[in-house]
This record gives C-alpha cells, structure tokens and sequence, in this order.
C-alpha cells in the first residue's frame, strides 16, 4: 500500500457525520425611541422625572407596554425610580393582573396614591390589618385624600374596631383642677385625647417643667401613675425624667426638652435640627434597647414622642401605654400601628421597631435628601415592612444601624 492509500476511505467506512446547519437567531426587535429614552432615567443626560413619566405613558396600551414595565422592573432593583413614576409602573402591573409584582414595586414609595394603592393591594389579598396601617399613613398626612376616610371606616368596621373616640376636653389645666399646684403655666404646648402638656416653671426651684395634666383624672388615675412608675423604672440615656407626680389631681412633672418634640422639625422641615440623622438616630434606637431590655415594650413610638434637649439628643417620652412584653397590646397611634398589633399580637419589640421606621420615614419625607435616603431608606423599609425581615428588637436595630448604615 502507497503513503496516499492510507487517506483514501475504505469501502466499508462509516461515513462522517453531517455537518449542521447553524441555527437561525433572529435579531432582537429594535428597541423604541421611548423606551431607549426612558430606560436611561437617573442616569446622567436620562430624562428629567417628567420626561420619563410621559415616555411610559406614550408606552402603555401599545404592543411595548409588557417589555417597557419588564425593563422598568429590572431598572427599579437598581435605581429608585421618580414616585410618580413608580405609581405608573405599580399601576401597569396591577392593570395586567400581576399583583404581587406591583406589590414588590411600589415598597418603596412613600407618596398618599402610592400608600392607597398598596392598601388596596393587601385587601386584595384578603390583609385588613396591612391595609388599615398603610391608609392609616395616608390620613396622618392628608385626612382629605380621596378614599381615604372611606376605606378607613370601613376597614376598621370589618376588623371590629371600637370607632368611637374619646372627646378632647376643651381647657383642662392644673391651675383648674388644684389652685395650690406647684408650678405657674406659661403655655400649652401639646394636647392629645387624654392629656394636655404644659411648659411650666416649678416655684420653689425656678425650673422650668413639662407638665402634662390627664383631662379626667378619676378615669385615668391608674394610667398616668403606670406612666410615672415605668419612666422612673427604665430612668437613664434618652428616657424622660419624672420629676412629680399627682395621681389624685391628674398631673405629672416631667424633663423639659428645649427644642421641643421631633414632631414639630419635622412639620417645619428644620434640616438644623433633623440632619444629620446620624446625631439622633442612634441615640434614640439605644433608648429604645434599654426599653427592650429591662422587658417592656414602649407601644407609641412617633415623632410627637421623641423630644429633643438643646443639643439635639433625643428623650423618649409618654410610657403610658407601655406594656411588659408578652401582655396584650393597648390601643395605638393614627399611622404608627404595625399590621400584626392590629391583629391583636400581644406585645412585641417588633412593634416599637415599627415605630422607629416610620419615624425614619417621615424625616426622610421631610429632608428630601437623596443621599441621606440612599443610606436610611432601606434600613426604614426594613423595618415597616413584613414581620419576618424586621429586626427583633432595638438591640437588633442597633446591629443593623451599625453594619447597614455604618453609624
């Protein structure tokens, strides 16, 4: 046999296999004008918030509705996407029918139509306590928003809440009540449906005092002497300092805070007193550890709660609904009650934890800071969100504090 025999095929030679023809990939469909555009928000040269909104708008009821809200998911796990257009993309995916995907996207709005829609959302998914905490939100800032008194009542209705509320005494005072009380009035400085608070100055030693009188002292004797007995128990860092009490006349003489209650910063959006967050945001979440602690829960955590000295350290006060954990859960707050209370959990730090997320929710409103968002935002959602991802209790919190935030 030659060398060139030994390439030549034999007849009995399996034949090779065949090649096969490449696969035909058909290129991906150009993508539109409006979405090209719209997929660059807050990137530099995108779309101004407006620009964006319209892009989608000019994109629903068209064949690229399903690919742009698709996109804008996937942009949204990246970028906080402009509110109005988060309430867009939430409503697309609402109107296809994909409700836990606009659930999912709208967790991170904050505006009225956001918070109403997500409470929609939960009824829908037969969840009355989430849906009331979330329209609860919506009235503390806009009694007047559409629907929002409507679905307030009736929710409440069907959960077999008490809907009556206890009147508000039109000019309780201490001088009223006792003319030999201690201490002359300057001015009223709060007043809520049990109580009314005072600054004051006490005649004997010149200092200046928060009083808070209790409109009906026979009905409320055993409150406002719970609330003195669980400050002085829990007394240190950031908790009030009782300094008197009357149960019989129905006052109580506690720590003035120069700078007021955090509530009225935030109104006035006083950047001075709410940035940095830093400067209070951790105080404050020490307090409420020391609250975990010693085994209480402090059930009205919210800004009207939290008063500031004059170096901006914040003082946790009103222990009157305060509750050793494992006890039931008293009656809450207008906007700061978590969905499981509602549901009658007995008492739990998480609930308090709640409380402190919605406060990190309305300063954050308030500042409209976006790097200050960036770093707070998450740790806020985290904690006015499901029950399970949300911290166990303050000292939890202050973990998170530290190894999310960096604080």
């Amino acid at each position: 046999m030659g060398f060139w025999d030994l390439f030549k095929k034999r007849p009995d030679a399996p034949a090779p296999p065949a090649r096969e023809a490449p696969a035909f990939v058909p290129e991906p469909p150009p993508v539109p004008k409006e979405l090209e555009r719209l997929l660059r928000v807050g990137l530099p040269g995108g779309p101004t918030d407006d620009e964006a909104l319209d892009a989608f708008n000019a994109l629903r009821s068209t064949p690229d509705e399903a690919r742009a809200a698709s996109e804008l998911v996937r942009t949204a796990q990246i970028l906080k996407l402009p509110e109005p257009l988060l309430l867009a993309l939430g409503a697309t995916l609402l109107d296809r029918g994909e409700s836990e995907g606009a659930a999912r996207v709208l967790s991170s709005a904050s505006s009225s139509p956001a918070l109403v829609l997500l409470a929609d959302l939960a009824e829908r998914r037969g969840d009355l306590p989430t849906a009331l905490s979330y329209i609860e939100r919506v009235l503390l800032r806009d009694l007047d928003h559409p629907g929002a008194r409507e679905r307030h009542r009736r929710w409440r209705s069907q959960l077999g809440f008490d809907l009556e509320q206890k009147p508000v005494a039109a000019g309780a005072t201490v001088v009223a009540r006792e003319p030999d009380a201690p201490f002359d009035l300057l001015r009223e400085v709060g007043r809520g449906g049990a109580a009314a608070v005072y600054q004051a100055v006490d005649r004997e030693l010149g200092r200046h005092v928060a009083l808070k009188v209790y409109h009906q002292p026979e009905r409320d004797r055993d409150q406002l002497a719970h609330e003195a007995r669980v400050a002085v128990m829990l007394e240190g860092a950031g908790i009030v300092r009782v300094f008197d009490v009357d149960p019989d006349h129905g006052w109580l003489a506690l720590e003035w805070a120069p700078a007021g209650a955090l509530r009225e910063h935030i109104r006035g959006r006083d950047l001075g007193r709410l940035l940095p967050m830093e400067r209070w945001v951790l105080p404050l979440a020490a307090a409420l550890a020391r609250v975990h602690t010693a085994g209480w829960v402090h059930h009205d955590v919210k800004p009207a709660n939290v008063i500031l000295s004059r170096s901006n350290t914040p003082i946790l006060t009103d222990f009157g609904t305060a509750r050793r954990i494992g006890e039931p859960s008293p009656p809450g707050s207008l906007g700061y009650l978590s969905p499981e209370r509602m549901r009658g959990r007995p008492s739990d730090p998480r609930d308090d934890v709640y409380g402190f997320g919605r406060i990190l929710e309305d300063v954050l409103a308030a500042v409209g800071d976006e790097p200050t968002a960036l770093r707070f935002r998450p740790l806020a959602t985290t904690c006015t969100g499901p029950d399970e991802g949300r911290p166990t209790d303050a000292r939890a919190l202050l973990t998170r504090l530290h190894v999310e935030v960096g604080i």
